[in-house]
């Protein structure tokens, strides 16, 4: 009968000798009875001694009750369920292997604590790690500096991605940054993924700044474009730092915290590394508040458009204008889009912002018209979202069509960085407008990628030479000559050139010599509203 039992049997007299094993046992034990039988169960197992089993078997022997104990017993790799039980010649064990069960625990255990695409920990897991660290930093005490650091990381522009490539790009390039961040943690650090693109990284044992130096590394790790599905893709990063300061405060405020850091280094233009002060929670209040505004801000048309004008240096005559998007606050007074414009480009409402630009550059210009004033060509900008989203071209010159405004009045801005995402939907999109009578414009020319080949493989009309080398040339004979050469470039790529930030006389004969085409600065006017930019043509 004892034989026939699934679970493994074994008695144990007083002194700890087997008495007896059934089969099951044995085949648990690998081996047979009569190896055992007779023969101190310590000896034949050492690794028991100390452990729960000794303890429980020990327990059961001395007070006559029944023990229970699961434990997993490497020299067999097996994880055994032991119950022992009293009797008078010594105690009486049933066990049985649940290995199985316990490696499936164990799996759903991870499961539930971990993210599927990447295997690192989960936000769930993550905060239980973070609680514990937190615990044990604030019992140790803090001495020379060393502390616990939670590094905030966001990856930038990951949905241009997505929307260029697909989300198994996208899934792909997730998971080849963790395998990317694991190589380069130290043992005693931890990793986790908290959100779509947001990752969260826990130094222990760190001072402020070695948690920097670690958080510029990750950047680093980024620099390096990844290979997915035999595309090359570049990432770039906001990644924000909060250290443990105070024993009093909790995992959840830490985290808090270099969440908040991260947002600061993101509205900062990303690519950045930002650690926690109080006056980055004011100024994160501040930003909230304002995204919040915004739900209000298009029902009550608080959004306008001010225009600078744009004057050609040959003969100084008006070549265009800038539109300029504004937001009239009732309580914050009229904010430019470096207050704004990165929540609202995140907002619900980013999708219908083309289509109210486009629709009121062409209500001005039939304003205008209606005063017997014509204004040549009007620039509208575009981030990169907009520029790739589906049928632009159609939308705009629908808009256009409606108001009886020619295409050609119309220019689109963009950035060089707006197109490196997917520079061959870029191309088609710009080769696009300009076959529908839309001339396009690089705005901030030399402030950011600058790559030559951009300019070959990309339909553009005009080049708009950043600012900060037009502030440069009176005192920089450097600045001056690649003025003159991105004047030449553009020139043998049959493109115009507009020069941004124009203040001073000095600046404009600089640019006369180095034959830039057209000005744009406060040296001709400020942005303007929209009456008193039809003032300022008819005085041209």
């Amino acid at each position: 009968m004892l034989d026939s039992l699934s679970d493994g049997f074994m008695s144990i007299d007083k002194s700890w000798r087997f008495t007896y094993l059934n089969n099951t046992a044995e085949r648990y034990l690998r081996q047979e009875r009569e190896n055992l039988l007779g023969r101190d169960i310590w000896q034949c197992y050492p690794d028991l001694v100390d452990s729960g089993y000794y303890r429980t078997y020990q327990q059961t022997a001395a007070t006559g009750l029944p023990g229970r104990h699961t434990d997993f017993y490497a020299p067999l790799s097996t994880w055994f369920e032991a119950r022992s039980f009293h009797h008078d010649d010594g105690i009486t064990v049933l066990f049985r292997d649940v290995t199985r069960e316990h490696e499936h625990a164990a799996q759903l255990e991870f499961e539930a604590s971990h993210d599927f695409l990447t295997g690192l920990a989960n936000r769930r897991k993550c905060m239980q790690t973070l609680s514990c660290a937190v615990a044990e930093a604030a019992s140790s005490g803090f001495t020379n500096g060393v502390s616990l650091a939670v590094l905030y990381i966001d990856l930038d522009h990951l949905k241009e991605v997505n929307d260029a490539f697909g989300h198994a790009v996208g899934d792909e390039l997730l998971r080849a940054f963790a395998t990317r961040l694991l190589a380069i943690l130290e043992p005693a650090f931890f990793a986790a993924r908290v959100g779509g693109d947001e990752f969260v990284l826990l130094l222990r044992n760190t001072t402020e700044s070695a948690a920097e130096a670690f958080a510029h590394s990750v950047l680093n790790v980024l620099a390096l474009p990844f290979p997915v599905y035999g595309r090359s893709v570049s990432l770039s990063a906001s990644v924000g730092i909060a250290l443990l300061r105070e024993e009093s405060e909790s995992a959840e405020a830490l985290l808090s915290h270099a969440d908040t850091a991260m947002y600061a280094a993101k509205s900062s233009g990303g690519l950045q590394v930002r650690t926690y002060d109080t006056a980055l929670d004011r100024g994160m209040r501040d930003r909230v508040a304002l995204r919040n505004d915004l739900r209000e801000a298009f029902a009550a048309n608080q959004f306008e458009l001010h225009f600078q004008p744009q004057i050609a240096l040959a003969d100084a005559s008006l070549i265009g204008a800038e539109a300029l998007l504004r937001w009239r606050h009732p309580d914050r007074g009229l904010l430019t889009p470096y207050a704004f414009l990165d929540l609202l480009l995140d907002s619900p409402y980013e999708g219908a912002l083309v289509e109210w630009l486009v629709n009121q550059v062409c209500l001005h210009i039939v304003a205008w018209r209606q005063r017997g004033v014509l204004v040549p060509r009007i620039s509208l900008n575009l981030s990169a979202r907009q520029l790739l989203g589906l049928g632009l071209t159609n939308r705009i010159l629908e808009i256009a069509r409606a108001h009886d405004i020619s295409p050609t009045m119309l220019d689109v801005e963009v950035t060089e960085d707006s197109l490196v995402s997917d520079i061959e939907k870029a191309s088609s999109v710009l080769a696009a407008l300009k076959q529908a009578g839309i001339s396009t414009s690089l705005d901030d020319f030399g402030a950011g990628y600058s790559s030559l080949s951009y300019l070959v493989r990309l339909p553009i009309d005009t080049l708009k030479i950043d600012k900060s080398f037009v502030r440069a040339l009176v005192d920089s004979e450097k600045a001056t000559a690649v003025l003159r050469g991105i004047v030449g470039l553009a020139r043998s790529l049959g493109m115009k050139t507009i020069a941004e930030g124009v203040e001073s006389e000095r600046q404009v004969e600089e640019l006369k010599d180095a034959g830039c085409d057209s000005i744009q600065g406060y040296l001709i006017s400020r942005p303007l509203t929209s009456e008193a930019f039809a003032e300022f043509m008819l005085r041209m």
